[in-house]
């Protein structure tokens, strides 16, 4: 991280909040020229501190809810272990995948419409791998907060991108499907370049953004970084409260560190999981005694994983149509 100076954290902290920003606009917001901006941000993806740029999306409008999976191995080696996380990853509804260390051995999220569809996922699922399978917790999001990256630069604005708990039918074309699947890999493709794609005119596509945006379908565009290159470690938190009335005033503590990602409000074993950003122990130490003096009274338990490997991250439910 030592070669990313002032202006590197600046770009990273502006493309976080709006991933879409024009290079010109940009460069005009920081005061410098479009060439130097352009140059900076293509370095930025050629060193790898970004993964790539994706469009956040209100999956609930579409009628789309997230069931988050825990699970503990025993008994597996590597190959088995390898096998099951590449069954996980092909599998149509997997929206985020990982494994991770701590009382769980790996994580994921399913993108589905009901309950049965989660049924559909998980007893084949475990009639396969269930002989590996120590341990299994499942949890519904309510709702998830994406916060805006402020761990390299803390700049004035903070930004919440989320949704609301209900579930809704928002009608979608094969147009605003393909757009938003092309748009959770990579949200910095011009109108032109979707149009390209899609085989549509430049405007509608532009028309059709707008309307997504203004619908409450496209909540905003951020950057996917790279959290080891950036020599930051990967912290999730998992927590039980014992009043679930406190998730907003516990968001609203790990918002302020400046550290904090994703906050996501759950129903199941814990109410809350907090994601953290952090450049070593002693900062999350200093984090964690933070909040256990704050709210001493208000949480049962949490749990510590640590993020070891990303293998999948698709931001709606399109991602992987966009990728075939």
């Amino acid at each position: 991280m030592a070669d990313l100076d002032l202006l590197d954290r600046k770009i990273l902290f502006e493309l976080d909040l709006n991933a879409r920003i024009p290079a010109s606009s940009l460069a005009k917001k920081l005061r410098r020229s479009k060439d130097t901006i352009n140059f900076r941000i293509n370095r930025l993806f050629q060193k790898g501190y970004l993964k790539g740029t994706y469009t956040v999306c209100n999956t609930s409008k579409l009628g789309y809810y997230y069931y988050k999976v825990y699970i503990k191995f025993k008994n597996i080696t590597p190959e088995r272990e390898q096998e099951l996380l590449l069954y996980i990853s092909k599998s149509d509804n997997i929206a985020y995948l990982a494994s991770v260390e701590g009382h769980y051995d790996c994580i994921f999220l399913i993108m589905v419409r009901s309950a049965k569809d989660m049924a559909g996922f998980m007893d084949p699922f475990v009639e396969r791998f269930g002989n590996f399978i120590q341990e299994k917790d499942i949890a519904v999001f309510l709702t998830a907060h994406r916060l805006n990256e402020r761990f390299l630069f803390a700049g004035k604005e903070r930004q919440d991108l989320h949704y609301p708990v209900e579930i809704g039918n928002y009608p979608l074309d094969a147009l605003e499907r393909g757009i938003l699947g092309l748009l959770s890999t990579n949200a910095r493709m011009t109108a032109a370049e979707l149009a390209e794609k899609l085989g549509a005119e430049h405007h509608t596509v532009s028309y059709r953004i707008k309307k997504l945006e203004h619908d409450g379908i496209v909540l905003g565009h951020a950057t996917a970084p790279n959290f080891e290159r950036l020599g930051l470690l990967f912290i999730q938190l998992n927590i039980s409260l014992k009043n679930p009335r406190a998730r907003k005033s516990v968001i609203g503590y790990f918002e302020k560190t400046d550290s904090c990602l994703f906050a996501i409000e759950l129903l199941g074993k814990y109410d809350l999981t907090i994601e953290l950003h952090v450049p070593h122990t002693d900062e999350l130490r200093r984090i964690m005694d933070g909040f256990r003096v704050a709210f001493v009274h208000d949480y049962n338990d949490y749990d510590v994983l640590i993020i070891n490997k990303e293998y999948l991250m698709v931001w709606n439910p399109f991602g992987k149509e966009a990728k075939k």
